[in-house]
């Protein structure tokens, strides 16, 4: 996304995952107000112009080069300020013309596109500008550097380059820019400011069904996400629980004989099945029931060695868990 001058700033580097959509467009509207919003994310920016509290244009614009306009500006905006939790909204009031500028370097009509400038009679293009009382933006940039000139009806209204917040009256960075190796212009038209104002996103979009649409798909996602860890969590438990289980079984059987799987198998019963092994009065009330049961069969030695490799398993699974 193109830098654009900052003008005069009504608020800067408020958090977006504090806001709403809707709320930001009626504060705008109802204040009537004229310049741009600017939202800025990791990986996108957003950019709203407006002219006396109308809506005159939308874009959206990924790392990718990738851009979205008008309603599915909105609509991309909307699900950004609602899936990122993060951002910064920053808004800057501009006179009427420069938002006109804006708009045509967003959303004017392209008339030259990444034209290399020593391949173009500039101060011809500067005269055409003139005769055809052009309103627009003349970009003169390299890798490294930018700087741009706003036209209403075809008289510069200033100059912007990279590193300045606000529009200056001296082309001498332009200049400077013009004369590097390499340089390249692109200028893009638009409509007067007066002919904007017939433009109004707001009129033929439902900002707030939008912003509620994707309000509900996020908590759907999220609830279908928190749903499968949760499966995901109940079926690894299940197994945890199974081979301890079985590992219960084992040391049991090791001690007090075949009959230990059954003696076992009694005892989880009585306690609420194999998850009492990670409940510590389950657990407890599970070994003591075993270490009952055992004692009718086998002697106190065996019976001691088994309930401490008892204890040490259970104990040792409880902590994975």
């Amino acid at each position: 996304m193109f830098l654009l001058p900052k003008g005069n700033p009504l608020f800067e580097n408020l958090a977006v995952s504090k806001l709403k959509l809707p709320d930001v467009l009626a504060k705008l509207t109802n204040g009537a107000f004229t310049g741009y919003a600017s939202f800025v994310f990791q990986s996108s920016t957003a950019i709203l112009v407006f002219e006396s509290g109308k809506l005159v244009s939308a874009l959206v614009e990924g790392q990718n080069g990738k851009k979205e306009a008008g309603f599915e500006a909105l609509s991309a905006l909307a699900e950004l300020m609602v899936t990122t939790g993060s951002g910064a909204l920053n808004v800057y009031k501009l006179s009427k013309d420069l938002t006109m500028c804006i708009h045509a370097l967003l959303e004017g009509e392209i008339l030259y596109k990444a034209q290399e400038l020593k391949l173009i009679d500039i101060k011809t293009l500067l005269e055409k500008v003139k005769e055809d009382h052009m309103n627009g933006c003349l970009r003169i940039y390299t890798d490294e550097h930018s700087a741009m000139i706003f036209y209403k009806d075809g008289n510069p209204l200033g100059f912007f380059h990279d590193g300045s917040s606000d529009i200056e009256t001296s082309s001498t960075e332009s200049q400077k820019i013009a004369g590097l190796p390499g340089a390249k212009i692109d200028l893009f038209s638009t409509q007067s400011a007066d002919e904007l104002m017939g433009t109004n996103l707001l009129e033929v979009t439902n900002i707030q069904k939008i912003w509620d649409n994707c309000v509900a798909l996020h908590k759907f996602d999220i609830d279908k996400t928190n749903l499968e860890r949760q499966e995901r969590d109940k079926k690894v438990t299940s197994q945890k629980l199974s081979e301890l289980e079985e590992l219960v079984k084992s040391i049991v059987g090791e001690y007090v004989g075949k009959v230990g799987r059954g003696l076992v198998d009694k005892e989880l019963s009585d306690n609420g099945g194999n998850t009492c092994l990670i409940d510590a009065d389950g657990a407890e009330k599970f070994v003591k029931g075993v270490e009952k049961a055992a004692k009718l069969l086998v002697s106190g030695t065996n019976i001691k060695l088994m309930m401490e490799k008892l204890s040490t398993a259970i104990s040792t699974a409880k902590s994975e868990f």
